[in-house]
């Protein structure tokens, strides 16, 4: 959000109280940030939040715009060994701006997606094209593919997986995983990137992404194994 020279402090104050349910003191300061510097991030949305929030905003007279978030990979994601277990840190802003996915990914697990003709319990993980790329003589028919899915269905859909690594994602800012702990983010990471392949539309950057936080956290779990060129992307991109 921008800052201008007519819309009073008190105008701008309520309006990010009411229309990005903001409390009190948040607004506040948010506004005199806006004032002193000029501009501000106020939030980091899913897509469809995030520009019906800018729509309200410009329509009451501010002056705000959507912006995809774009972030150096230093500043937004690290893990390293420490001990038995690696020490993770995440931004909140940057943590949040991943809800999406994770919601996705639990919504597919507990009733399916009807965009992709799937019912609970053919998660993501189970559609054909992939088990074909993974088990090509599981996926040689519809019934070898359907007892397959049966014998494995707990832990191809295993929702208690992933909103265990959901709500400690969300509050990592500073964390400590333990080796199994970690070993669980990587696998949901790529379960969320089998999602987007499958189903959500993603851009290659946010590919790259989760990629780089499954090879960040293969790292601190196995330093010697991997140790080498650390090569990084310069920059990572937040879900659409």
């Amino acid at each position: 959000m921008h800052n201008d020279d007519h819309t009073p402090f008190a105008v701008a104050c309520h309006l990010l109280r009411t229309v990005c349910g903001f409390d009190v003191e948040k607004a506040r300061g948010l506004t005199a940030a806006i004032h002193q510097s000029g501009s501000v991030a106020v939030g980091s949305y899913d897509r469809a939040t995030a520009e019906s929030i800018t729509l309200r905003l410009v329509r009451a007279g501010l002056r705000a715009e959507l912006r995809q978030e774009v972030y150096d990979t230093q500043e937004v994601f690290s893990a390293e060994r420490v001990g038995d277990g690696v020490l993770v840190k995440v931004p909140e802003v940057f943590a949040r701006g991943w809800e999406p996915a994770f919601e996705s990914l639990d919504r597919l697990y507990r009733v399916g997606s009807t965009a992709r003709g799937l019912r609970w319990p053919r998660p993501v993980m189970t559609r054909r094209p992939l088990l074909r790329k993974m088990f090509p003589d599981t996926s040689a028919s519809r019934w070898q593919s359907a007892m397959f899915r049966r014998r494995h269905r707990k832990v191809l859909a295993d929702r208690a997986l992933v909103n265990r690594v959901w709500e400690q994602w969300i509050n990592a800012e500073s964390r400590t995983l333990t080796l199994d702990e970690a070993g669980e983010w990587i696998v949901v990471f790529g379960q969320i990137r089998a999602l987007y392949l499958l189903v959500r539309k993603a851009t290659p950057l946010q590919f790259h992404t989760l990629a780089y936080l499954q090879e960040k956290l293969v790292q601190a779990v196995d330093p010697e194994a991997f140790a080498g060129p650390d090569v990084q992307p310069a920059v990572v991109e937040q879900p659409t």
